[in-house]
């Protein structure tokens, strides 16, 4: 086939197509698969409560307000607050942000190439970006890093107003998704256009595109305004979360977990297939830090005349990559790998193109990623390693979970069935905010996902919110998470436990699961 050097059109037309066609694809074979009650409940709930007229932060414990917007407004379209349109809401976001992280690894090159081969590559980086949308309902994060590289790119390649004013924009809508985005974002861009003033000078000409950066920003970031002209009060809790995140050390960064080294994995008896996994989840840990800084090194030494669209690439993924490092490393898990792993992507097929072999590099990029994947994504876990599955109805949706999950969904609804009453007045603790948006009820209290301990003010204001519910009947799982005791809920919240202990009995309706259950005494002592 005729090769032809690619355009800016062609290439968007290629992006979209692979982009929506695969994530298209990946949705409906992975969205009937997992069930998480804390994190996927904490983004479903809070999407309903925005659609009942509530708003997040002020009404309840929530992260920033742009996934709830986005979510409750597809939800609003398709008719439905339930557990498919909560994926489809974030699916939707999914493809938007894979499109354009296709859009910039098939831009990040001059080569001439020929149209099967641009598609082949683009549909190869589609799958990628998708795998690495882990887990579904954390994709408000990772594609949003997307966009932040994508930023990047736009004030590296151009002085042009609207293009900086277009990078602001994606950065005030980066920081409405997540405040800590803005914050990666605002830190990638000052050290990448330090990068660049370093290699060419040219100071005096970034005022004017910095102006139209700073009118973007604001703009982008205009719906947290706007959510306190129709939701007054808003701002004020805003920032006395704020304050409370830089004050607080329990609150102020995630759990850590320690890191796992790939030195420090060892074979065993589960096999070498569970030590490949966990083994390349090291170097991951490894190569979040090491490659964008070696990308940086080997940047600095070639002359800025010879930058092509490639290495624009390059050095927004590696500053992005850089920053969001800080991510991964917060609480060493694979979710928070995921949630910073797009520079990276980005990062190794650029250089995947830059030694001509990009086909190759992307599809090893592929069966790397669901090698590390499969052992705790939903589908792959049980299409690849076999793992068993139970499945249950949520919503009128069969979902396919890990047994773990089914006993405690079962459980609770044991529970309603002896006490039908009790479905739209319990209180579920410390992280199952899922059983609420399942059964599109209210939680009584504002920390809907109890990770942290609180002080003894918190909890007064949370008991006197209890006393006017009355819940009638608690489901509460007191386990220690990460195996700490100190983060039990009883350790945690001992004022709440205590008041369980005075005005509930424990009661055995739910043998199988980890879930405790208590019922009202008769006679309701109050907080």
């Amino acid at each position: 086939m005729t090769a032809s050097i690619s355009s800016p059109r062609s290439d968007l037309f290629v992006a979209l197509g692979s982009g929506i066609l695969v994530t298209l694809c990946w949705f409906l074979l992975s969205w009937r698969y997992g069930l998480d009650f804390g994190d996927e409940g904490y983004y479903w709930y809070g999407a309903q409560r925005v659609l009942r007229g509530e708003a997040p932060i002020r009404d309840f414990l929530a992260y920033d307000i742009g996934r709830y917007l986005w979510a409750a407004a597809v939800m609003h379209l398709l008719g439905d607050d339930g557990i498919f349109s909560a994926r489809a809401a974030a699916a939707l976001y999914q493809a938007l942000t894979v499109c354009a992280g296709v859009f910039l690894a098939l831009q990040a090159s001059d080569q001439k190439r020929g149209t099967a081969g641009r598609i082949l590559f683009a549909i190869v980086t589609a799958l990628v970006l998708d795998l690495w949308a882990y887990p579904y309902y954390k994709v408000y994060d990772y594609g949003t890093s997307i966009l932040l590289v994508a930023m990047l790119v736009l004030i590296l390649t151009s002085l042009s107003p609207a293009r900086w004013f277009g990078a602001g924009l994606i950065l005030g809508l980066a920081a409405v998704m997540g405040r800590n985005h803005g914050a990666y974002g605002i830190a990638a861009a000052l050290l990448a256009l330090g990068f660049m003033l370093f290699k060419q000078g040219r100071r005096a000409e970034l005022l004017r595109p910095a102006l139209f950066f700073i009118a973007g920003t604001v703009i982008g970031f205009s719906p947290t305004f706007v959510m306190e002209i129709f939701k007054p009060g808003f701002l004020a809790a805003l920032l006395a979360g704020v304050i409370e995140h830089v004050h607080s050390t329990a609150t102020a960064t995630n759990i850590p977990l320690p890191v796992p080294w790939p030195w420090t994995i060892v074979h065993d008896e589960k096999g070498w297939v569970l030590w490949g996994i966990l083994f390349a989840r090291g170097l991951a840990f490894i190569a979040l830090l090491l490659v964008p800084a070696l990308t940086i090194a080997a940047l600095l030494r070639k002359p800025i005349t010879g930058f092509t669209r490639l290495h624009y690439l390059l050095t927004a993924a590696a500053f992005t990559g850089l920053i969001y490092a800080h991510y991964a490393y917060s609480r060493a898990d694979l979710t928070h790998v995921a949630l910073s792993i797009a520079p990276l992507i980005f990062i190794v097929l650029a250089c995947g193109r830059l030694v001509r072999a990009a086909i190759p590099v992307a599809v090893g990029m592929l069966a790397v990623s669901v090698l590390m994947l499969a052992k705790e994504a939903p589908l792959l876990a049980s299409k690849v390693l076999g793992r068993p599955t139970a499945t249950v109805l949520v919503n009128g949706s069969e979902l396919h979970v890990p047994p773990y999950i089914a006993r405690d969904l079962l459980g609770s609804e044991r529970v309603f069935s002896v006490l039908p009453g009790a479905r739209h007045n319990f209180l579920a603790v410390p992280n199952f905010p899922a059983f609420y948006a399942i059964n599109k009820s209210k939680m009584a209290i504002w920390e809907i996902y109890a990770l942290s301990s609180r002080d003894a003010g918190f909890e007064t204001a949370e008991l006197s919110r209890l006393a006017k519910a009355r819940p009638d009947v608690v489901m509460l799982s007191n386990h220690a998470l990460d195996d700490r005791p100190e983060l039990r809920y009883s350790h945690m919240h001992p004022l709440i436990y205590q008041w369980i202990i005075d005005n509930y009995q424990r009661v055995d309706l739910a043998p199988s699961s980890k879930l405790e259950i208590y019922v009202k005494h008769t006679r309701f002592a109050g907080p």
